[in-house]
Formats: structure tokens, C-alpha cells, sequence
């Protein structure tokens, strides 16, 4: 019963989005811009970014895309080589997806409700966190190979939209393998 409740709650949550989709990527501009203007940005940006950014190039190099780290004090993240050209491409700290982070914690506050094993539940998060980093790695790499395979406007249109639908996707597969194969029950002692 607590899988449906889950799965309900995350359809809820694809269905509000889809429809406010276009006031979200609005009010996330107002919020970075006000988060950007406060500073509480500079630590995330200076640990964070470079971090994912060497993942992205791992990627992008397994799959054929040419990518170099950019160097320390630069103000990019990575290029990418295209026709003898250096294409710069910068991450931001609100591109590394703190949203997905946000709405992975929502729907652990409903998703592991019940009578789980405390370590069911542990891993379970562990798988959380980890797939919802790697989701947003493979998005970046997604709109990095939209960018070098077609053109900067493909990634402008794909940047927000794509972003909101992989993370309920990953919620949607997450929480299916996690009532299928993580969360066990605890087992009621009888005296």
C-alpha cells in the first residue's frame, strides 16, 4: 500500500510539474539570481562544479567527444574540441541539480514510511543519492552532446525541460527497484 502511495505522490509531482513547468524555471531564475546575489553560492561553485565537471569529461572522452578540463582560476569548466575549435562550456552551481536533490528528499519523507529495516532504508538512500548524482552527470553529458552534435540552441531548449522529466523518470525507476529489491520489512519478534 505504501508503493502506491509513492507512486501516486511522484505522479502528482510530474503532473504539477508539467504544468507548472514554465512559473518553476522562472521562479528558479529568480531564486538563483537572489542565491547569486546573496554569495551562499561561492563554496558550491569553487568544490562542486570542478568536481562533476571531471565526470562529465570522463564521459564525454569514453563517448568520442574531445573535452578538457579547464584550468584552475578559469572562469570555464571544460571545453570541448570541434573542427579545430575550442567550444568553452561553463557550469553553474544550480546546474549540478539540486532540484533533483530536493525532490529525491520529498519523496524519501514518503517513500520510506513503513515497517523497513533501518539498513533497507540506509541503502535505499545511499542508492538515491548516488543514481540522482549520476542522473544529473548523464543530463550534463546529454546537453553537452546536444551542444556538439547539433548546435547551442538545442541545448537551450532541452537545458530546463529535459532536466525536470529525467528526475521523474529516475524517481519513478528508483522507487520501483526500491520496493522491489531494497526495502525489506523488519520482522516482528514473537516472546
Amino acid at each position: 500500500m505504501n508503493q502506491k502511495r509513492t507512486f501516486q505522490i511522484i505522479f502528482i509531482f510530474l503532473a504539477l510539474l508539467l504544468v507548472l513547468l514554465p512559473f518553476v524555471t522562472t521562479f528558479n531564475s529568480v531564486l538563483t539570481s537572489l542565491i547569486n546575489q546573496i554569495g551562499w553560492y561561492k563554496k558550491l561553485q569553487e568544490f562542486a562544479v570542478p568536481f562533476e565537471a571531471r565526470f562529465i569529461v570522463i564521459v564525454l572522452r569514453f563517448i568520442g567527444i574531445p573535452s578538457y578540463l579547464a584550468q584552475p582560476g578559469d572562469t570555464m569548466s571544460f571545453y570541448v574540441l570541434k573542427e579545430y575549435e575550442y567550444w568553452p562550456v561553463q557550469l553553474q552551481w544550480n546546474c549540478l541539480g539540486w532540484q533533483s536533490l530536493l525532490l529525491l528528499t520529498i519523496s524519501f519523507l514518503a517513500g520510506l514510511q513503513g515497517n523497513f529495516s533501518l539498513r533497507s532504508k540506509i541503502e535505499c538512500i545511499f542508492i538515491g543519492v548516488l543514481g540522482t548524482f549520476l542522473v544529473n552527470i548523464a543530463r550534463m553529458v546529454f546537453i553537452t552532446a546536444g551542444v556538439y552534435y547539433v548546435n547551442t540552441i538545442f541545448a537551450n531548449l532541452i537545458h530546463d525541460y529535459f532536466a525536470a522529466l529525467t528526475t521523474i523518470i529516475w524517481l519513478l525507476l528508483f522507487w520501483w527497484f526500491s520496493y522491489s529489491y531494497v526495502l525489506e520489512t523488519k520482522e516482528t519478534r514473537r516472546v
